[in-house]
Order: structure tokens, then sequence, then C-alpha cells
């Protein structure tokens, strides 16, 4: 029986890792085509414009779409489905109701030209909100080939929209407009591929239902959404704090290096985020040890990263002048002052999942509030010096301490659970 789950485990995980890996490699090998027709001004102003979006989608569904994957009853699970499809429905409805604002919130980063794509700010955040909730209920349905045939076509349209766009001369704004109509079309795709089999039984809630996982699955909203808010204004933190004092090129140059160092990694870590927390909810759900599992994963990835980051490290100043320009050096630089937060990452990001598995969520919301606020004093002693880099260099040591933490809380959690079954 073991042999079987562990069978279905990695072939689980490697439809999502080949799936992953073709839409991000589609996205890597453009990017020598894109960083030779834009400047690192309109790769700023896709980061900056996709940071706040962001954080507006988590709002949107309030966390609640991570819950989908834990019930034992599919009415339970439906339930949940439909809670956040209403939050991202009012979510929607108040990003258009910003739209007249544009004009102030783009002052707020000194970026003007954020006005004058804002009005795709609404589109996306449907967009991104739908695509997180339909993720975890095909996780859920171990509908992987949905999730891998989204991860794709999005992929596929964003890459051919901006080279599209760029190649007519639609350069500032035209990153952004191909990311976000990718989302739509590759969204509506999707729907029309999974009607049938996993989407249709979700017409018609059931209200009653609705409010029991509300209130049964509260320390979602409760704590995973402030937690989650904290994590990713940790992640944009640079973005929003440095661009009114070093400008959009410098944080141009940061897109592409934050883009070259973690995309590979992604791969990985997502691919492997989405089997382990399916696999390892089964466990729990079932009283089964997580251990083996986890440790087993934990060291694979731990020599996968030895072996390939120290050659990447050394090289990395010729490999970016080689695939994107001599006018992107510094992005290199950038990758090396980011290194002790990239070690970490896809381990970390691979298994954060555990806090929801064993119903941590107030211990993880105060240790990311812990962390967003030396973030920003490191953030903002960057800036006092005046250098980007040591900015840069500031942000990744303070992330890898938290990423440090983090880790040792993992094994602290997963030991205390084994445990309870002896």
């Amino acid at each position: 029986m073991l042999n079987l789950f562990r069978s279905a485990m990695v072939r689980n995980a490697g439809k999502l890792l080949s799936a992953n890996v073709i839409a991000q490699v589609i996205g890597i090998l453009v990017y020598p085509v894109l960083t030779r027709m834009y400047a690192p001004e309109d790769f700023a102003l896709l980061n900056l414009f996709m940071s706040i979006s962001g954080v507006l989608t988590l709002i949107a569904t309030a966390e609640y779409q991570y819950a989908i994957v834990l019930p034992k009853a599919e009415e339970h699970a439906r339930a949940l489905t439909h809670v956040c499809l209403l939050l991202l429905s009012a979510m929607t409805l108040l990003t258009c109701l910003s739209l007249p604002f544009a004009g102030a919130i783009a002052g707020l980063f000194k970026a003007p030209e954020l006005a004058n794509w804002w009005w795709l700010m609404p589109l996306s955040v449907f967009c991104l909100g739908l695509w997180n909730i339909l993720n975890y209920w095909y996780i859920r349905r171990r509908a992987f080939t949905r999730i891998s045939g989204y991860q794709i076509t999005q992929s596929v349209f964003s890459a051919s929209g901006k080279i599209g766009l760029g190649w007519l001369g639609r350069l500032q704004g035209g990153m952004i407009v191909a990311s976000v109509f990718a989302l739509l079309l590759s969204m509506l795709i999707n729907g029309a591929l999974a009607w049938r089999n996993y989407l249709r039984e979700l017409l018609h809630p059931n209200r009653s239902d609705l409010r029991a996982v509300s209130h049964e699955y509260a320390n979602f909203p409760k704590f995973n959404l402030p937690r989650a808010l904290v994590n990713s204004v940790g992640i944009s933190l640079p973005v929003w704090l440095l661009t009114p004092h070093f400008g959009l090129s410098e944080i141009g140059q940061l897109s592409l290096a934050m883009m070259a160092a973690f995309v590979p990694l992604n791969i990985i870590s997502r691919a492997c985020y989405q089997v382990l927390y399916q696999r390892v909810a089964e466990l729990v759900q079932n009283r089964l040890s997580v251990s083996r599992v986890l440790w087993r994963f934990c060291l694979w990835i731990a020599g996968a990263l030895v072996v390939g980051l120290i050659p990447v490290f050394v090289f990395v100043p010729q490999l970016v002048t080689i695939i994107f320009g001599a006018e992107w050096l510094e992005s290199a630089y950038i990758i090396r002052a980011l290194y002790p937060f990239i070690v970490l990452t896809p381990i970390c990001g691979s298994i954060c999942f555990l806090s929801d598995v064993f119903a941590k969520q107030k211990t993880a919301l105060w240790m990311e509030v812990g962390y967003i606020a030396a973030l920003a004093l490191a953030l903002v002693a960057g800036i006092h010096t005046g250098d980007f880099l040591s900015a840069i260099a500031l942000f990744a040591w303070v992330r890898f301490a938290y990423l440090a933490i983090q880790l040792v809380w993992y094994i602290f959690l997963v030991r205390n659970y084994n445990r309870t079954l002896s």
C-alpha cells in the first residue's frame, strides 16, 4: 500500500514538475528577447503592478482556498469553494471602485505611469483569485492535469503577448497588458475543459453549509490572511520602499534578478508544495506519520541546491551578460546579494503548508509580523546608505534569518505530531 501511495505521489509530482518546467522554460526563453525590447523601467512597472495585484488577491479570498483540501466531506469542500468565490466577487467590485483614484495611487510610488494601466487591476485580481481557488479544488480532486494545462497555456499566452506588443512598439505597459490577458484567456480555456468533470458540480451552493464551513475554518482568515498579507508585503516591500528613492531603472534590474534567481527554484518547489500538501494532509487525516515523506524530500532538495547553486554564484555575471545583454549586468550582482535567502527558499516554500495542516496559524502570523518589522528596518537602513546593493543585501540576510527560524519550527511541529501517534 505504501508503495502504491509513493508511486502515485511520484506520478503527480511528475505531472506538475513537467508542466512547471515547460511553463517556466517558455518564460525564461523569451526573456533574452524581452530584455532587448523593453527597458528596465518597463520591467519595474510590471513588477509594481503585479505586486499590488498580488496583495489585493490575498484579501479577495481571505485564504479560505487553502482549506479546500482539508475536509473529509466533499460537500464541505464545495462550500469552502463557494465562500471563496463570493469573497472574490466582492473584492473585484471594490477594486473597480478604486479606478477614479488611479492617479493618487500611482503618486504614492512616484510612478505616474502606473495610473495609465490601473484599469486592468480589477481584471487581474479576479483572474488571479479565481485561479487560486480552482487550483486548490483541483488539488483536492487530484486533477493535476488541469493545473498543468493552465500553467502551460498561461505561460504561452503571456510570452507571445509580450513579444507581440513589443514588436508592434507598444512598449510602455505592454507587459502588463500581456500578463493580465494571458491570465484571462488561460482561465477561459481551463474552465471550458474542466467544466464537465470538475466544475459543474460547484453549481447550487448550500447556504447552511457556507455558514458552517466559514465558522469551522475561521482560522484561515483570522490568522492565515494576516500572515499571508505580511508575507506578501514582505516580498513586495523592497519594490514599494525602494522605488521612490532609487527609481524604476534600479527596480527593473531587481525585477530581472528576482526572475532569473527564483524561476528555476520555483519550478521544483511549487510542484513539490502542491503534491506534498495533498499527501501530508491525507496522512494527517488518517493519523499516520509524515516524517519519512518530509525528511526524504528535504534531503533530496538540499543536495540538489548544493550541487546547483555554487557554480551559478561563480559565473552569474558572465551568464547574465550573455543571456540578457550587457546593460543588465547589475542584475548579476543583485543575484549574488540575494544568495543568502535563495538557498533556503525552495525548502521552506515547499513545506510552508505545515502550519495549516497542524493548525498553528496564530504562531505563524506572529513570526511573520516580527519578520516584516525587521525587514522594514533593514530596508530603511539600506535607503539611508544611499546604496542600492547594500539595501538588497540587508533584505536578503533578514529573509535568510527568518527562513532559518521557520525551518526549525517546522521540524518542531512534525516531532510534536509524531509524539501524539505513539
